[in-house]
């Protein structure tokens, strides 16, 4: 019976135990116990991984066999994009030289779609059973539906975006030709998204063939047919459908939650701007189809499907192709926002089994015990006495939370406890920044701007009594040396806290963060703090909300105040984009809507794509006047070129950082680049040439910017040996505070001498396991 309706899923009390299909889904230390050093993952999405952030995974067929180059090339850089955009992570996932990667860099998308010269040169085609000899003999390959979900399901991902699976082919009652894909979505629990099965293929056997196996099908977009890639309908029914991105995400959880997971297949019926032309090609395949019998091809076995691909390629005179890709990123699209929906379901999830049930008598037979407090109050600094404190020098708006690490030196077991230890610390990065920019500014100069839980009805003053994990925030404030008066109670919500357990290894097994009283922040509260203080500078996390950014850059437009983005995180990065757009100046002259911003290459690669694809046209055409204005001919690139070619920098060029660092200088005027252990980038435009140095290149601008220069410095990091780092985790953060510091209270000093003090706080942060050392 089909089932129209939404689909609604309940949390089974087991799941309280902890993250719901921990019993399934590997995380990153069991993952590289499992596969040795035959996996590799990318930073960003070995991070995602830790975080529970969403996460897409992407086939690599699609780029090795399924589309010429260079259109497979855009066609995953533009899929990849699409999914960050949604604030979710893509996933490529590929295998390189007996290597599997989850997670591409640039150069490795590159390199797999050049299938001439580069790494793509000699691919296979990667299915599950392909998978050993493929590592065994060092190949490269492009992993197939089946392939990627074997390998995507093994390091923990549950969703999976693709163009259209695999099915049975025409003339399988007599060549058996079945795809390995729908085998493989009945022994995966995933979610797959794609544009049905692909229409060259027996559609009505392939939904008998996934019903045999236990999978869910379901249409997306409430419509109940099962969608023939090009066509929004085959002609057969799907057994479920689910009409929005919010049902989609409760049927993937439901499913991925039973006592034995299982997958579910999203069918993404293509848009309906492009249904006219998928008609069209839809009648040419089934033209090709009828031709097959009509030759007696459909009984040659495994020709009859490159035969069909290929006879559909001539009548249509490759408009399929075109067809394909807008297919894909629609999957994408939808894919991704499923993706972020499900990753929600699970952070919300409470642990039912861990609440202490007390039963309660109503015999008057037991007396009531009375419960005292006898602990002394502690003396906790207040946040409204510090009012006579000099006004800040520097704001910084952003979360501040408390950091709770387990770590054993044993295996950790399920549903038990460890022996180990656990670590508190003060953490949040607008905390983090605040402190290691106070500690090298005068006392009192920098004020944080947060909130923390208080106690509802708890205090008989007038002042908000911080909750416990609030108390602890305080006190480790006043450790640090730093005010509170920026601080406002919040009453009946949690003060921020993050938990983490860690394996002994030091990966990442679990943790739950508790961090959303930041988002209680209102744009009118920014707005005034800001006008109230007229500080020297404005600093902010992306923890905030949309709107809340938005209401700072403006305050800070129309006050003149120079303005410091720390991104915080690929997911976050997003929030920063309608705030830059809207404020835009439309002449090159005009300041730039934000000061100072300091991504890693992850977030550069990621703001790049975003401030392209969400252009509008008159944006676009504000950008390249920008862009133009500065007059960077060739001279330019060749200072760019011979600088980036010596002292092991070619990493620089390699992956393009100047020219996308370049293409955002219309919305930023100062890009500090975090790149780990390759240092620190640094790009703006300045009426003060630095001193020439081999780490810094100085390049004189003309016309409307005649008399000014853009800089480009490479710092190197700090020296410090592995084995004397203990903690990675507040590098970023205190990097980013050292700068503010030299920002705000080096003016007279050479950028050089701030830069480098700066570094070394990174140094003592690497030494430490607080956040800021």
């Amino acid at each position: 019976m089909l089932l129209k309706s939404a689909i609604r899923c309940r949390t089974p009390s087991r799941l309280a135990y902890g993250f719901s299909v921990s019993r399934h889904l590997s995380n990153v230390a069991t993952a590289k116990k499992l596969w040795g050093d035959s996996l590799v993952f990318s930073e960003e999405v070995e991070a995602a991984l830790h975080a529970r952030s969403p996460i897409v995974a992407l086939e690599s067929t699609i780029i090795t066999h399924g589309m010429p180059h260079p259109v497979n090339l855009e066609t995953a850089q533009s899929v990849e994009s699409i999914i960050r955009a949604s604030s979710a992570v893509p996933a490529t996932i590929a295998i390189i030289n007996g290597k599997i990667h989850v997670g591409l860099s640039s150069r490795q998308l590159e390199g797999i779609a050049d299938v001439s010269t580069g790494l793509g040169k000699g691919s296979v085609k990667v299915s599950r059973r392909d998978l050993a000899p493929t590592l065994a003999l060092r190949r490269t390959g492009g992993t197939t539906v089946a392939g990627t979900m074997y390998i995507a399901n093994s390091v923990g991902i549950h969703v999976f975006v693709t163009g259209g699976i695999g099915g049975v082919h025409r003339g399988a009652e007599n060549s058996m030709d079945i795809s390995a894909d729908l085998i493989e979505l009945g022994r995966t629990p995933m979610a797959v998204v794609c544009a049905g099965a692909k229409s060259i293929l027996d559609i009505p056997r392939t939904l008998e063939v996934l019903e045999t196996q236990g999978v869910c099908v379901a249409t997306y977009g409430g419509n109940s047919e099962f969608p023939a890639f090009y066509h929004p309908s085959s002609g057969c029914e799907s057994p479920w459908s689910v009409p929005d991105i919010k049902s989609a995400a409760n049927l993937v959880y439901a499913s991925l939650n039973l006592p034995t997971p299982l997958s579910a297949l999203l069918a993404v019926p293509i848009p309906s701007e492009h249904a006219d032309a998928g008609l069209t090609v839809q009648k040419a395949v089934e033209q090709a189809a009828r031709e097959s019998v009509e030759q007696g091809i459909d009984k040659r076995g495994k020709e009859v499907t490159p035969w069909l691909l290929k006879r559909v390629g001539e009548l249509t005179r490759g408009t399929a192709l075109g067809l394909n890709i807008k297919l894909y990123e629609n999957n994408a699209r939808i894919g991704s926002q499923v993706a972020v929906q499900v990753s929600k379901l699970f952070r919300e999830q409470k642990d039912a089994s861990s609440a202490l049930y007390i039963p309660v008598s109503s015999s008057e037979s037991f007396p009531k015990p009375e419960l005292k407090n006898e602990s002394p109050k502690l003396a906790l600094p207040n946040t409204s006495t510090q009012s006579s404190l000099p006004s800040p020098s520097t704001l910084v708006f952003g979360s501040a939370a408390v950091d709770l690490t387990s770590t054993s030196t044993h295996s950790l077991a399920p549903r038990t406890t460890t022996p180990g230890e656990v670590f508190v610390s003060p953490g949040g990065v607008g905390r983090n920044i605040a402190e290691a920019a106070q500690n090298l500014l005068p006392p009192n100069s920098v004020q944080l701007v947060s909130a923390y839980g208080s106690v509802s009805g708890s205090s008989e003053s007038d002042t908000t009594e911080p909750d416990a994990f609030g108390k602890l925030l305080l006190f480790e404030l006043a450790g640090a040396n730093m005010r509170a008066d920026g601080l406002v109670g919040k009453e009946g919500r949690n003060t921020a806290v993050c938990s983490l357990t860690l394996e002994k290894d030091g990966d990442l097994v679990a943790g739950v963060a508790d961090m959303g009283i930041v988002e209680t922040l209102t744009e009118e509260f920014v707005a005034r703090k800001i006008d109230e203080e007229k500080p020297e500078m404005v600093v902010f996390d992306l923890n905030l909300l949309e709107g809340v950014v938005k209401a700072i850059l403006t305050a800070c437009q129309t006050l003149n105040v120079p303005t410091f983005c720390d991104p915080t995180s690929t997911p976050k990065l997003p929030r920063l984009i309608p705030a830059l757009n809207i404020l835009l100046p439309s002449s090159p002259s005009f300041p730039r809507p934000l000061t100072h911003l300091t991504p890693n290459l992850l977030e550069l690669d990621l703001l790049h794509s975003l401030l392209s694809s969400s252009a509008s046209d008159d944006t676009s055409s504000i950008t390249w006047e920008f862009i133009n204005s500065l007059g960077l001919d060739g001279d330019w690139r060749a200072k760019v070129e011979r600088f980036t070619n010596v002292n092991g920098r070619e990493w620089i060029n390699v992956n393009g950082v100047v020219q996308k660092m370049v293409s955002c200088l219309p919305y930023v005027a100062s890009f500090w680049v975090k790149a780990g252990q390759r240092g620190l980038l640094h790009l703006r435009m300045t009426s003060v040439p630095p001193q020439p140095s081999p780490d810094t290149l100085v390049h004189p601008l003309a016309g409307q910017h005649h008399g000014k220069y853009l800089a480009f410095t490479h710092y190197t990091p700090p020296v410090i040996k592995p084995e004397e780092i203990i903690s990675t985790t507040g590098a970023g953060d205190t990097l980013a505070g050292g700068l503010v510091a030299g920002l705000v209270g080096g003016k007279g000093e050479p950028e050089e001498i701030w830069v480098r003090r700066a570094l070394d706080r990174v140094g003592r942060s690497l030494r430490n396991r607080r956040a800021v050392g």
